[in-house]
């Protein structure tokens, strides 16, 4: 009898009834909306009152149970009042996206057929555009414009006043889904669903009065909805709005909302630890491995005790993050189970679960005392899961039921017999298992599943998370494109910069092929495109993969990012400044099929590299009369950035200009380091040049062959491919030691030049500082050493291969020979790759062989007439160095 009075009275829940539940938490704060420093609060009993006055006001204006009513706007206590009145009124609430198009707008109300809306001033002129005027509007703002729709504030009658009854079971809310696949259905949620979902998690005790709920998501999606609205305030718990959605808002909003909890998505929780990491990383390399060691320390103590020393450990920097701060609920997506183990080892706790809009958002879910990380979590709230025809790993389609399961899609009937089975279960169209205790595990979408050509199957996702680690790469799309894996790869190109290697396109490459490494063959990319723009997603940060093929073969194409269709005034002024007119005169000129763009980037639009900079900025002082230094080369990135940089070197005192060919003048702080070394040098050269012959003979069993002693005695140059850190080693064991005392290398200054020690090693063995975002700088210091007769050794792909195949030549080796006119011998090293890839800490032992080609004269590495000589010069070597690569 108990059990049977309950279900009669759960079956009365509304949000009408949950006014009366929550106006017991009186003025106790409710709702909180941060500006700056400042925190607006609406308690319960405001709440509840206003809410209670416009349900009321709703229905003398006429509005009767179950009338669809348009909802448009930010979250805002405003929001909250017309949703939860509403609820009250029996109305089916028809929340939108405010960052919807015109069209989609427009679809939305005819297809609901509202004739009543909310919404935001800012909105009104899109609803009245698209609905002539034949919606009646109101604006949910907290001072409505002298002119234009009234204020949701002038219906609210003086007193509450008895609502109409309505069925539970009606429909609360319809919803449209977010369109992942391109193809967005209707459905309806009643009362019951959403009342599973909010008594379950209210039951579990997470949060109560005290506790503080940052919502930084929109309002009109059901997850923000049922788990961050109406779970806290059926909790007695305060929501906080952040003031906009970006980083500084949000930490603005946890910090002076005193959030101890937060209602986000995966890709929010990412970016909150890369940003820990990153402020970490800026106070130096042992403060950040210290923190990267106490780290691992706390989620092994984590995992091995299920102790939590993470917020004694890290304390001052979680206190920076917010003071109050202990749990962070997710959902919308997946969350990466080594991404909770960091949020949990930080002194978090994380409650991730599983769900769709169909379920009322959630339907498993990790929760106290019953938690298994990497798991969605168990159902709860009388729901089942079950796994549709599991393959030998036990993974199948998740199967649904329970009461918060929605009713079938509206107008729908196929879209209905695929969704259901016979026997009444929901067909989630995702992947995943089960284990022993029922905890749920995501594998993929069945929709979003790649089939290759030779049956394989590759979910994006997975890839996608393996893929994205490299913090050069700051989104990545995996698609099928021609039977294959291919790539929308978006740069961090702030963090390629700080890395100093100014080359966009390499970075990828090299971390993309370090990526995959690991991976079976049929889930490496057979090829990416680079792209500038976000790539698109819903709400709630999945990919709107229905929209990735089309920009893929734009971006393919060469195709500029879309430009709109008249420049802003402001960009019309910039233009008409001297020098932007001037400047973009020349690159229309040098680059007639490029895109210009004011935003257009310098590398991936005009495919302008180091090399090309230098005759570009060569031509800006021939024609501007303006000498731009190597370091400008590190702060552009847009041709507005070039416009900018431009003007203000013009202001800069007249520099004395570079030479004819484009080479930089040496100052005697660069030339000292290809000055001969003292006594001290020599000794130390000696020492290891034998200490390295006997490593490399003993471990690796260092073979040379196809070199003819005595080498010339003249300028030489050695070019050879780059696969490991043990390439130079290999090299000089391979070489006789008179030999190697008049050779010289370049060295990347960030490797190798950051202390004292590593600078008097430097000199000892001959290496000179190379920094690509000083190309002129670095050639000249290779002219200097070859016009004096001494030799080089030179390794043009500039990057350690990450697959141990030959990458393309940087051009700066064509540049080299063809200025210093120096005989080539190429060289290809065997077996680094297999005893020490790029990726490897320490090196294991497997032979290695330096294989020697005949030397080529710089007049016949020039043959041809296509391209500059340069160019000719450069693939000429590529070829010469890769025709002395092994067989297969």
């Amino acid at each position: 009898m108990a059990t049977a009075a309950k279900r009669e009275n759960d079956a009365q829940w509304t949000l009408r009834t949950l006014l009366d539940e929550i106006a017991r938490f009186g003025d106790h704060p409710a709702l909180l909306t941060v500006a700056g420093e400042t925190a607006t609060v609406w308690t319960y009993a405001e709440l509840v009152d206003r809410s209670r006055r416009l349900a009321s006001g709703l229905c003398r204006a006429g509005l009767t149970p179950g009338e669809p009513v348009f909802l448009m706007g930010e979250a805002s206590p405003g929001w909250v009042a017309v949703r939860l009145a509403l609820g009250a009124a029996g109305a089916l609430a028809v929340p939108c996206d405010h960052l919807s198009s015109a069209e989609e707008v427009r679809t939305l109300i005819a297809d609901s057929g509202c004739r009543r809306a909310f919404v935001d001033a800012a909105f009104v002129p899109l609803l009245q555009e698209v609905t002539g005027g034949a919606v009646e509007l109101h604006v949910m703002d907290e001072e409505a414009p002298a002119e234009g729709p009234p204020s949701w504030r002038t219906l609210l009658t003086q007193e509450p006043e008895a609502l109409p009854p309505f069925d539970d079971t009606a429909p609360a809310m319809l919803i449209y889904t977010s369109g992942t696949t391109g193809a967005p259905k209707s459905f309806s949620l009643n009362s019951a669903n959403i009342h599973a979902n909010v008594a379950g998690l209210v039951a579990e005790g997470l949060i109560g009065p005290g506790d503080n709920v940052l919502l930084p998501l929109p309002l009109h999606h059901v997850y923000p909805f049922v788990v961050g609205l109406l779970v806290p305030l059926a909790s007695g718990a305060a929501v906080v709005f952040p003031e906009g959605l970006t980083g500084p808002q949000i930490a603005q909003a946890l910090r002076r909302g005193q959030a101890s909890v937060i209602v986000g998505v995966p890709r929010l929780y990412g970016a909150l630890v890369a940003g820990l990491e990153a402020q970490l990383a800026a106070r130096g390399r042992l403060v950040a491995r210290l923190f990267g060691a106490l780290l691992d320390l706390s989620i092994w103590l984590r995992r091995r005790f299920g102790w939590r020393v993470g917020r004694r450990l890290f304390g001052p920097l979680l206190r920076r993050v917010g003071p109050r701060l202990r749990i962070l609920v997710s959902g919308g997506a997946a969350l990466e189970e080594k991404l909770i183990w960091r949020l949990e080892g930080l002194g978090w706790s994380v409650r991730n679960g599983y769900g769709l809009a169909e379920t009322a958002s959630t339907f498993t879910g990790n929760l106290p005392g019953r938690e298994r990380i990497g798991s969605e979590g168990q159902p709860f709230q009388g729901g089942e899961v079950r796994i549709s025809d599991p393959d030998d790993e036990g993974v199948g389609e998740i199967q649904l039921r329970g009461p918060n399961v929605f009713g079938g899609y509206r107008n729908n009937p196929e879209a209905n017999r695929a969704a259901f089975t016979d026997d009444g279960w929901f067909r989630t169209g995702d992947l995943g298992c089960l284990d022993d205790d029922g905890f749920l595990y995501f594998r993929g979408r069945t929709k979003e599943l790649i089939v290759l050509g030779g049956g394989k199957n590759v979910f994006p996702e997975h890839l996608e998370r393996i893929y994205g680690t490299s913090p050069f790469i700051e989104e990545i799309a995996v698609l099928e494109h021609g039977g294959a894996l291919h790539a929308l790869v978006r740069p961090d190109i702030e963090a390629i910069r700080q890395s100093g290697t100014p080359r966009i396109e390499d970075s990828l490459r090299v971390a993309l092929s370090s990526a995959a490494q690991h991976l079976p063959s049929y889930q490496r990319l057979a090829g990416y495109a680079i792209v500038r723009e976000p790539l698109p997603r819903t709400r709630l940060g999945k990919y709107r993969r229905f929209l990735l093929p089309q920009i893929y073969e734009r971006a393919r194409s060469g195709a500029a990012p879309a430009q709109p269709a008249t420049p802003s005034a402001a960009d019309r002024a910039f233009l008409e400044r001297p020098l932007a007119r001037q400047v973009w005169k020349i690159l229309a000129a040098r680059y007639p099929k490029a895109p210009l763009a004011l935003d257009a980037s310098l590398q991936l639009d005009l495919g302008i590299d180091s090399l090309e900079w230098i005759n570009l900025s060569l031509e800006f002082e021939r024609r501007l009369g303006v000498h731009l230094v190597e370091d400008d080369l590190a702060e552009v990135d847009s041709l507005r950035d070039l416009v900018i940089m431009i003007e203000r070197a013009a202001e800069r005192p007249a520099m004395p200009a570079a030479t004819p060919g484009g080479t930089a003048i040496l100052d005697a702080e660069r030339r000292h380091w290809i000055r001969p070394g003292h006594l001290g040098h020599r000794l130390l050269a000696a020492a290891l040049f034998g200490l390295n012959w006997l490593i490399m003979k003993a471990l690796f069993r260092l073979r040379r062959q196809g070199l003819d002693l005595p080498l010339p005695q003249g300028r030489f140059i050695i070019v050879a491919n780059h696969v490991s850190d043990l390439d130079p080693l290999a090299m000089a064991a391979a070489l006789p030691f008179a030999t190697m005392q008049r050779i010289y290398w370049g060295g990347d200054v960030a490797r190798l030049f950051s202390g004292p020690a590593r600078r008097f090693f430097c000199r000892a063995v001959h290496i000179f500082p190379v920094d690509e975002r000083s190309p002129a700088t670095s050639l000249a210091l290779a002219q200097e050493v070859l016009k004096r007769g001494d030799a080089l050794i030179w390794f043009p792909e500039s990057w350690r291969s990450p697959n141990g195949e030959l990458q393309p030549f940087l051009p700066g080796i064509g540049t080299l020979v063809e200025e210093s006119g120096a005989t080539v011998l190429p060289a290809y090293i065997d077996g680094t790759f297999e005893a020490m890839p790029r990726w490897a800490r320490l090196p294991r032992p497997h032979p290695i062989t330096v294989r020697f080609g005949a030397p080529i004269s710089a007049a016949e590495l020039a043959l041809g007439e296509e391209e500059t000589a340069a160019a000719r010069i450069t693939r000429s070597l590529e070829d010469a160095v890769a025709e002395l690569a092994p067989g297969d």
